[in-house]
This record gives C-alpha cells, sequence and structure tokens, in this order.
C-alpha cells in the first residue's frame, strides 16, 4: 500500500454545497437536504410494462436497431460529391471564424506561411518517475522564472510526454493515424504546437513547430522572439521565459468530420493538453503558467498561421526561481 495522505482532503468541504448561494436556488419548497416528495401515483389506468435497462459498460444488444444520427447533425460526406462537401466544410469554418472574431474584437491577418528552414531531430528521453497526485499537489502556475536557459533534454521530455504520439490506430484513411499523448475528441488530429525559444544549451533563437510524429522542431525564423512576445502577451513579464509554447487547434480539420458543435470540444482538446504540460513540467522539475490573455491576431503573423488555425493557448516555460 501507498503511503497515506498527510492531508485531510475532504475536510475542507463544505457539508451543505447550496449554503452561500441559496437565492440563487429555484423556490422549490424543499429543505436543504431533505428529500424531494415523491409524485403523486397516476390513477388512470395503467398496464405493467417490463422495462429492460442495460447494465452500466454493457455490450451493445445485438438485437438492438443500430444508432443512425440524424443528418443534420453532421457533414455530409459523399465520394461523389467533393466539391459539395468542400463547400459545406468551408460554410462551417466561415461561420466559426465569425463567433471567434466576434469574441476577440479582431480578425486576424492571413500571413504567408512560414517555410520550414531545418528540422532538428530532439534526443531520446527517459519518461519522469513521479506520483501523480505528489504532482499534483506540487503544480504550480508560475510568473516569474529563473535566470537560466532550459536543457534541451528537459524541452524533448516535455513535448514527447506532454503533446506527442502515444500510439496508432486505423482510423481517417490511415492505418497509423496519431493518437496523442493528450486526447482529442474522435482521435482528430487537430492540435499544433509552436516552441518559441529565447534560448536553451543547444539551440538558437526563434519559432519552432513540433512535429509529434518524427519527436522534431521545425525551425521557422531566426529572430528574436522576445520583442514580439512582448506586444503579444498583456502581461509582458511572460516574455522573459526562455521557451514560450503556444497550441492551436485546425479549424479545417475539425470541421471536415465534425458538425459546428465541435468549436467547443477544440478548446475542451487544448484544455487537456495544457494539463498534460502543466503535469509533465512539474514532474521534470520546471515551471509553467497557462496564458490565454494575448493578441491572437500578433500571435498569428508571429506563427506565420491561417486564420483558420486558431491559438488558445500560450504556456512560458521555464525553471523556478531560487
Amino acid at each position: 500500500m501507498g503511503e497515506p495522505l498527510s492531508h485531510d482532503w475532504g475536510g475542507q468541504y463544505d457539508p451543505d454545497p447550496a449554503d452561500g448561494y441559496r437565492e440563487w436556488l429555484p423556490e422549490s419548497g424543499v429543505a436543504p437536504g431533505a428529500a424531494p416528495a415523491e409524485p403523486a401515483a397516476d390513477t388512470a389506468d395503467t398496464v405493467d410494462t417490463p422495462i429492460r435497462r442495460a447494465p452500466a459498460h454493457a455490450l451493445p444488444d445485438p438485437e438492438d436497431e443500430p444508432h443512425t444520427p440524424a443528418d443534420d447533425h453532421a457533414p455530409r460526406h459523399t465520394a461523389d460529391a467533393p466539391e459539395e462537401q468542400s463547400d459545406v466544410v468551408e460554410e462551417t469554418v466561415q461561420r466559426a471564424l465569425a463567433v471567434h472574431r466576434l469574441l476577440n474584437g479582431q480578425t486576424p491577418p492571413t500571413p504567408e506561411p512560414l517555410p520550414g528552414i531545418r528540422r532538428i531531430p530532439l534526443p531520446d528521453v527517459e519518461p519522469p518517475r513521479a506520483d501523480l497526485v505528489k504532482t499534483l499537489v506540487r503544480r504550480r502556475s508560475w510568473d516569474v522564472f529563473a535566470h537560466r536557459d532550459l536543457d534541451l533534454a528537459a524541452l524533448s521530455g516535455l513535448l514527447r510526454f506532454a503533446l506527442g504520439v502515444q500510439r496508432f490506430e486505423p482510423a481517417y484513411g490511415s492505418e497509423h493515424h496519431p493518437m496523442g499523448m493528450a486526447p482529442s475528441g474522435d482521435g482528430l488530429d487537430l492540435l499544433r504546437a509552436y516552441v518559441l525559444i529565447r534560448g536553451t544549451d543547444l539551440l538558437e533563437p526563434g519559432v519552432y513547430r513540433y512535429e509529434a510524429i518524427a519527436h522534431e522542431l521545425t525551425r521557422l525564423t531566426i529572430a528574436d522572439p522576445v520583442r514580439p512576445l512582448q506586444q503579444i502577451y498583456w502581461q509582458p513579464e511572460f516574455a522573459a521565459a526562455p521557451v514560450t509554447i503556444a497550441l492551436t487547434t485546425r479549424m479545417r480539420v475539425a470541421f471536415e468530420h465534425k458538425p459546428l458543435r465541435h468549436y467547443r470540444t477544440m478548446h475542451v482538446d487544448s484544455g487537456i493538453a495544457v494539463q498534460n504540460v502543466y503535469l509533465i513540467a512539474t514532474a521534470l522539475g520546471l515551471a509553467c503558467c497557462a496564458v490565454s490573455d494575448f493578441d491572437d491576431a500578433g500571435l498569428s503573423q508571429l506563427l506565420g498561421v491561417p486564420e483558420s488555425e486558431v491559438p488558445t493557448m500560450l504556456i512560458p516555460v521555464g525553471h523556478p526561481p531560487l
């Protein structure tokens, strides 16, 4: 057995969760903690009909009718009408972008894509050996970092075990579709990670794209990203971190397979990836912070991504201050 927890995790919770916001509850006439009244019995003639309830986690019953989703709940995919399918995807992307522009109050420019200058293999590293619960307890958000570069092995481990590929599965027309360490809705390969480097022990400053399948970095620029990051971060002190990870999600890939509703799921996927980065960084003894306050248009310009590839989070990474 593991060692007992030294903290009473349940003792800090209020036994009456409604206390403090009772005025927001509907007027039910039921006292807190009391069971609701049983509904009145129906006096009409009824026929007792046995109800089949599947046990939890039961496999589908072969006698059940197969479920067919309604046509208006998903994009239409027809092999003989690729132009029609493309039009539907483009319409869905534009509808999602309209919402995104409204929420951000700006329309990002459409920069030229950045050409890959060269690919840099990352070193193989062992996974961190850390207890999950202890890592969760130790996790913090840092806004100050030590004045030292990030070790390349630590950066490699952070990317590999937080945002790398876990396995390959036959899906979406491929025998080797990548399934990430950070799960995503329906296993879609939407997430992209960019690494904005101020300095490491072996890498020059610049903007890099993480290639999860090959576990490599593609260098996109040779310019130091600190000055533009100071303009992009709403809190410019985060630009002092030796590394910033920028997460994006690709709308066009999502809406080729999912309806407009998946706009919300894309952000959930990004949040899962952020939690991965937090936990792996903590296990490696690094410091990081999830930052959602940034200039979307400026970041898109810096990364050289189209408007349909939406930045979702910035994560400055470094060493904890001494």
